[in-house]
């Protein structure tokens, strides 16, 4: 793998190779070629959810926990990016349905071909799990292994464990996994070897060197990702350890371990990012879909109505404050798109209070259903209308047109500062870009007598252009690519009066 012409050693290649795939199917290198793999894997997932849900409990329940999943606030965004997350979560999904299936087959007695198909399920265990390290490293092994084996252990099943087929299993996962990292080592070389292993993966959550974050980062980040339904979560926790499921015990142990382990292990990490519990959305749909469904079905007697009554207030709440807040907030931040919260302040007042009616009726069925729909609309007016008005405020697209529209060969672009290339690779089609970070070579460069053009943030551009005795520029464009003030300049402009030192 390489990203601006240099060896990238930061993940496998699963990913990358779908996207090349898709690219190929779709006839082009584009947004859409790149989108596409994360969106069939995030709804393969959502399928996975509903057929797990029908194993692990009811028909019903899957299908509840297929839609909540579907409609979690990270997961739908996610899923629409260009992120390995997703198909981490996909084959992670799938280690576990596998292991459970097995696990299952193993309980029922006279089922046909019963030794057949365990071991189709448990070798699928280890086939999923090797797949998911080749989308994202060692975490595709480490959260199905331990959450399985801490599962079998949690029930005191030790027989079950060495039924696992541990070693032939573990010699067929590696025999997946070794069939790329061999030979790609080899062409790497050691240091190849060392930063893919262990830079990025080990060395990353000992010492935090990216995405440093406290220890309870995931206390606060996690209930905004897993929006809206993790105001029925705790319902579900407590629902799931009442008595009125003590004949479902073992599957909601199995949830709660998957999910643990996972939150348990980034929580530790020094390195934190909210993407990184995606893999445990589908275990948590799940908890929250079999509450839904109980809850529909017929009144809790031996369960607290209040665990879920003052959520789903307090979610409905939320929503009637959102509503009216978005004008005020939007106006303060960015006036000129005013227009558009108008929409969003109809969706959630309107379905809030509609929501409220229905739950002082007790009609929980029609409230869990709008609040579906109104999380449906909500993102297809977001991702339709919404982000192709911000898109101009977020996208390297636009300065990136300023680039090809003007560069000619032998022309040469650069970056300054801690910018990252990437997206100008994409857009501008210029691999490598040459990466500036050192003040004196950098002005060394610009007094070069050929054109260069220079990528780089408007505060480092005033800093380094805007006294006396500097290489002459021109500024050509500015523009704010996500929290970034980015500009272009050139240092050889056609003739014309603008001359600029930082103007």
């Amino acid at each position: 793998m390489h990203l601006n012409g240099g060896v990238y050693g930061d993940k496998p290649p699963l990913f990358f190779w779908l996207i090349a795939l898709s690219s190929y199917l779709w006839q082009g290198f584009t947004s859409f070629s790149v989108r596409f793999p994360s969106a069939v894997f995030g709804t393969l997932t959502v399928l996975l959810t509903f057929f797990l849900g029908k194993r692990l409990y009811s028909p019903r329940t899957g299908f509840f926990s297929g839609l909540i999943l579907a409609t979690s606030l990270h997961f739908v965004y996610l899923s629409t990016r260009a992120n390995i997350d997703v198909t981490l979560t996909f084959f992670t999904t799938a280690s576990f349905l596998c292991f459970f299936l097995w696990y299952q087959e193993g309980r029922e007695e006279g089922v046909c071909h019963s030794r057949r198909s365990r071991n189709l399920f448990i070798f699928g265990f280890y086939v999923s799990m090797a797949f998911a390290t080749l989308a994202k490293g060692p975490i595709g092994l480490v959260f199905p292994l331990f959450g399985s084996l801490i599962f079998l252990f949690s029930q005191k099943e030790y027989g079950e464990v060495r039924r696992m087929k541990l070693l032939p299993g573990i010699f067929l996962f590696l025999a997946i996994v070794l069939a790329w990292f061999l030979p790609a080592g080899f062409l790497g070389g050691w240091p190849y070897v060392l930063g893919n292993l262990f830079r990025h993966t080990t060395e990353a959550y000992s010492t935090g060197w990216t995405h440093p974050h406290p220890l309870y980062y995931y206390l606060y980040s996690f209930p905004m990702s897993f929006m809206p339904w993790v105001f029925c979560l705790p319902a579900a926790v407590a629902y799931g350890c009442s008595k009125a499921t003590i004949g479902k015990r073992k599957e909601f142990l199995f949830l709660s371990v998957w999910c643990l382990v996972i939150f348990v292990f980034f929580s530790l990490s020094r390195s934190k990012r909210a993407l990184y519990l995606l893999p445990l959305f589908p275990a948590a749909s799940l908890m929250v879909g079999k509450f839904w469904s109980d809850f529909i079905s017929g009144p809790l007697d031996s369960f607290k109505r209040g665990w879920i009554m003052l959520p789903l207030y307090g979610l409905i709440g939320v929503g009637l404050v959102a509503g009216v807040a978005a004008p005020w907030v939007v106006s303060a931040k960015l006036p000129l798109y005013l227009p558009y919260s108008f929409p969003i302040v109809v969706l959630l007042v309107g379905c809030s209070l509609a929501m409220l009616i229905f739950l002082r009726f007790k009609n929980y069925r029609v409230v869990l259903f709008l609040l579906i729909g109104m999380m449906v609309a909500g993102y297809f007016y977001t991702f339709r209308v919404v982000f192709p008005v911000a898109n101009a405020q977020m996208s390297a697209r636009f300065i990136s047109e300023e680039v090809t529209s003007r560069i000619q060969p032998g022309d040469k672009l650069v970056i300054y500062g801690g910018l990252g290339s990437d997206p100008y690779n994409y857009y501008t089609g210029v691999v490598p870009i040459t990466r500036f970070f050192d003040r004196e070579t950098f002005l060394d460069f610009m007094r070069s007598p050929e054109r260069v053009y220079c990528i780089l943030e408007f505060s480092d551009f005033s800093q380094l252009f805007g006294g006396e005795g500097g290489p002459k520029v021109r500024l050509i464009a500015r523009r704010r690519v996500r929290n970034d003030d980015v500009v272009l300049i050139t240092n050889n402009p056609p003739s014309s009066p603008l001359h600029l030192r930082g103007k």
